[in-house]
């Protein structure tokens, strides 16, 4: 049976892989791309692992206040932001393995594809960079507080980005590698494999890509205000959610290859899977949705 999510779209049409139900709503989303494991975050603070085919494999409860989540792409180390300013970081088994109190609010948030580093940036615009055993290795002042870090499979660099005024790229031990400014508010940015791409969700100026080196290549004009970016690692596919509440499916050349308008249960989150070949939805109403295609 076709979910209810899908009546209003076209374009390349997917398959309904499953379709589950947190009534208490969805925090955050995040999918470790080698585990193939899906981590969900409730707002009632519940941690969910599910298979990438929809089984629920694990569930931990201890999270009450979770805001922000990330999952190594190992699949055996996480890290939460629990209310706002206390970092928890868990195991394999979504245990708690230590958890820290930071001064100031907690605006970014990401961890190293194979769980060896964690990046977290605060409202005082102070990025940290620390080891999984909580180890620091580098505190880094920045212009403005940033809102988005993404780590790189391929060298050890961060890319990170606030909402507004800066884009930048630093080493792990905080040498930047080049900084730039940016001249439009951010709501969303995601990278793909190597920082060959750098996405922005651009508001009014639709999405803007960017190069590994941080010079602008132009943008993508959708039918919406984009406001959230997710893009695969390969494979060249990026899933783009809009302020009216559409989710659209392109090519990193900006074609649109599917769309849906899901204006009845607003989308909340969108996570696109390393391969570019399979789509997570989430939903105001708590309704967890994957598609794939071939």
């Amino acid at each position: 049976m076709t979910s209810p999510l899908l009546r209003n779209c076209h374009g390349s049409r997917p398959t309904e892989v499953f379709e589950d139900f947190f009534p208490e709503g969805i925090a955050a989303i995040d999918f470790a791309g080698e585990a193939r494991t899906l981590l969900v975050g409730s707002r009632s603070g519940n941690l969910t692992l599910l298979s990438q085919s929809g089984e629920r494999l694990l569930e931990e409860r201890n999270y009450v206040g979770l805001s922000k989540l990330v999952w190594a792409d190992t699949g055996d180390i996480g890290v939460a932001v629990v209310g706002e300013n206390r970092l928890v970081c868990f195991d394999e088994r979504l245990k708690p393995l230590w958890d820290a109190s930071i001064t100031g609010s907690i605006t970014g948030l990401a961890i190293a594809p194979h769980g060896s580093h964690i990046a977290f940036s605060t409202d005082s615009a102070r990025l940290h960079i620390v080891t999984a055993d909580r180890k620091e290795l580098a505190k880094i002042d920045t212009t403005r507080a940033l809102d988005y870090i993404a780590f790189l499979a391929e060298a050890p660099e961060i890319i990170a980005a606030a909402e507004f005024g800066q884009l930048c790229r630093f080493d792990l031990k905080g040498r930047e590698v080049w900084n730039e400014r940016l001249h439009n508010n951010a709501g969303d940015m995601s990278v793909s494999e190597g920082g060959e791409r750098i996405f922005m969700a651009a508001f009014n100026h639709g999405v803007q890509v960017y190069d590994k080196s941080g010079e602008l290549l132009g943008a993508f004009a959708i039918d919406g205000i984009p406001g959230r970016v997710s893009a695969s690692a390969i494979r060249n596919r990026v899933a783009v959610l809009t302020l009216e509440n559409r989710v659209f499916w392109l090519n990193f050349d900006g074609t649109i290859q599917w769309a849906v308008d899901i204006s009845h249960d607003v989308p909340e989150h969108i996570c696109t899977t390393p391969l570019g070949d399979r789509l997570f939805i989430a939903t105001q109403s708590g309704c967890l949705l994957e598609v794939s295609w071939p």
